[in-house]
């Protein structure tokens, strides 16, 4: 029997609440206007003034629309005499004062561009024209701060250009953060550093997730700024970290700019409802047709988006750039679901929704939101013939299978949790699965997979069983996939969590929820030689409320296998934690493969995504080194292309990192 050494390193982790749970302001995605993606650096005062009463005019602010936001090129091209910002004054002669005046004056709310650095991203792409604007904040975040509130500034988008020298990117913003804070006035804080990172949500109430949006469906090879589409895949990872009063940020919208076309703009509303995403509209309003109007104001549309419980939807199936996305509304149990059937194809495509895939029985009554139309009662599946670049926007009513406990008994708090004996009921209630094939070929046949560690040879096509291995973990996972455990915590206090993992990725993680909200953490696991190395890792958790509790082990970063969790009252327990230990997987490679004749092995990328199956002779692997060689020859010949791949046994667990190159 394979022993693993035990190695723990203790952390203690001080979890800074997040900055919604400061400010409290967007619970819903905010809705309003910005002035970029149609004037660029182009504004005035009279033009801002009247884009606020066609908001008003337009029914716009009705709908929900109610931010109004001034993006680059407002301010002077120096600060006053004291020091201070100051709008242009040939631009904006009144002053911003009396225009967040008039802004509020209808209703609406008053939000303006700022930059962590030396000068803003316009000044700074033009310093010729500003050489000495100093339209940056860097290290005047409390002046800027104040100024802003005595304007009556509502919200603040805080771009990352012209950092100064010796700068941390982190910082800036959290000094923004806290003079905010100090300004005496509730504004809204969005962070446009160009893409996610961990510490945005204890930092800001919206965080851009990827580079500028541009008028296009795609962007051209090579090109910094996004696409519609582009973005929508970069976005659809981080779904996990939007929640009331923290969101994905996207960028702005473009419809009604005049190069989408009407389905590819119903598509870009409808992603951005899906994803939980701002809906800042982005074109003249004064131009505005009916048609891009109701676009825009589709009330079942913003139902979706501004849905108070601040799920945001996620991709469950991508076929050939067929896709299938779902949000819970009201809460995972509500039996409401939003579901976009996306095309990405350059031609219409059918796509097909099994209602079981996604975790649905019985009767469903469907209703197409842009059609505004009810589908009427259907039992198991639909197809819509979806036009390229196009979405169909449905909303589900049903009643979902409830979880429900995998065993007799609640999971015990402290004490020790298998991972693979998570809550029994449907998908989306008990469980989140990226892929529907069942590639862990172990005894929980639907759901999350489950992998055996250290099992007997089985007969081809036979699942296996508990009795066939010396224990379980969960396997081939995938960035948002999670799994719901039902626990009994013994009392209110912290725990000191130890984890049991392995992967062969630089970039596994998963976070850990107690009803919903997070208890620890990003956990962060060690790049191993391999999927097949165990090794442990701790965090101390947030207070955990004591009773019957719903615990979820969240997936933030592909491609981690988790064994167990051990929670412990006392922080040194790694004495307590070595009697949960059972004998682990280490250093398996494909001399153990031999061993067992493995045939057949899984092909998947870096990333963790499934590129197929090979057949190899597992007689002939006798010498490690060589035959790493053999194998990757072996694909080559199969047709795989120069890369590096996992390959995983098909049955068990063996796995390994092949390199196929000339």
């Amino acid at each position: 029997m394979n022993k693993i050494k035990l190695s723990i390193l203790f952390t203690a982790v001080a979890i800074l609440p997040a900055f919604s749970q400061i400010n409290d302001l967007v619970k819903t995605p905010p809705m309003g206007w910005n002035s970029w993606n149609v004037f660029h650096e182009n504004i005035n005062e009279n033009q801002i003034k009247e884009i606020a009463d066609v908001m008003v005019s337009s029914g716009m602010k009705d709908a929900g629309y109610i931010y109004l936001n001034l993006d680059d090129n407002w301010m002077a091209k120096t600060r006053n005499a004291n020091g201070d910002l100051q709008a242009d004054p040939t631009r904006f002669p009144s002053g911003m004062k009396a225009l967040g005046d008039y802004i509020h004056n209808k209703g609406l709310k008053f939000g303006i561009y700022g930059d962590r650095g030396v000068r803003t991203c316009h000044h700074y792409n033009n310093s010729n024209q500003f050489p000495n604007s100093g339209s940056g904040s860097y290290m005047k975040e409390e002046r800027d701060a104040k100024t802003f509130a005595s304007w009556g500034v509502d919200y603040l988008k805080y771009d990352n250009c012209e950092p100064a020298p010796g700068s941390n990117q982190r910082q800036d913003y959290e000094r923004m953060r806290d003079a905010l804070l100090k300004s005496g006035r509730d504004i809204v804080f969005s962070i446009c550093a160009w893409g996610y990172q961990d510490w945005m949500p204890k930092t800001g109430n919206l965080w851009r997730t990827t580079g500028d949006i541009s008028n296009a469906w795609e962007a051209k090879p090579g090109d910094w700024f996004r696409g519609v589409a582009d973005i929508i895949e970069e976005n659809e990872k981080l779904y996990i970290h939007a929640g009331p009063g923290k969101w994905n940020d996207p960028d702005m919208l473009q419809v009604g700019n005049g190069k989408l076309t009407m389905d590819e703009s119903r598509s870009h509303m409808t992603m951005w409802a899906m994803m939980a995403a701002p809906l800042l509209t982005g074109n003249d309003l004064r131009k505005m047709t009916p048609e891009i109007k109701d676009i825009y104001m589709n009330a079942e549309m913003i139902a979706v988006n501004q849905d108070s419980a601040g799920i945001a939807g996620h991709r469950v199936s991508n076929e050939n750039g067929k896709q299938i996305w779902i949000r819970y509304l009201g809460s995972q149990n509500s039996g409401n679901i939003a579901v976009a059937l996306y095309n990405k194809n350059n031609t219409t495509q059918t796509i097909d929704l099994n209602f079981a895939d996604i975790g649905i029985t019985g009767e469903v009554s469907v209703r197409d939101i842009w059609q505004k139309k009810d589908l009427g009662l259907l039992k198991t599946s639909l197809s819509a013939e979806v036009p390229a670049h196009g979405t169909t926007f449905l909303r589900l009513t049903t009643k979902l299978d409830p979880a429900e406990r995998f065993g007799d008994n609640a999971i015990a708090i402290p004490g020790k949790l298998e991972t693979e004996n998570y809550d029994k009921g449907s998908a989306g209630l008990a469980y989140s699965d990226a892929e529907v094939e069942n590639q862990g070929n172990a005894f929980r046949e639907g759901g999350v997979d489950v992998v055996g560690l250290n099992c007997a040879a089985v007969a081809e096509g036979t699942f296996l069983k508990s009795s066939d291995c010396e224990g379980f973990a969960i396997g081939y996972t995938n960035v948002g996939e999670w799994m719901r455990y039902t626990v009994n915590i013994a009392k209110t206090q912290t725990y000191y969590v130890v984890a049991r993992v392995s992967s062969g990725s630089e970039n596994s993680s998963f976070l850990l929820f107690l009803n919903d909200k997070a208890v620890t953490d990003t956990i962060k696991i060690p790049q191993g030689a391999d999927w097949d190395t165990y090794t442990t890792v701790s965090v101390t958790s947030q207070e955990m409320t004591a009773g019957e509790q719903a615990l979820k082990l969240q997936i933030t970063g592909s491609y981690v296998n988790v064994d167990w969790l051990y929670f412990c009252e006392e922080e040194n327990c790694a004495d307590t934690i070595k009697t949960a230990i059972h004998a682990g997987v280490n250093n398996q490679n494909l001399e153990l493969m031999s061993q067992v004749k493995v045939s057949e092995f899984n092909v998947f990328s870096i990333t963790g995504k499934h590129l197929g199956r090979i057949h190899f002779d597992g007689s002939m692997l006798s010498n490690i080194i060589s035959k790493n060689d053999a194998f990757a020859n072996e694909m080559k010949q199969a047709g795989y292309t120069n890369g590096v791949y996992i390959v995983r046994a098909v049955k068990g667990d063996k796995a390994l990192k092949i390199v196929v190159k000339e």
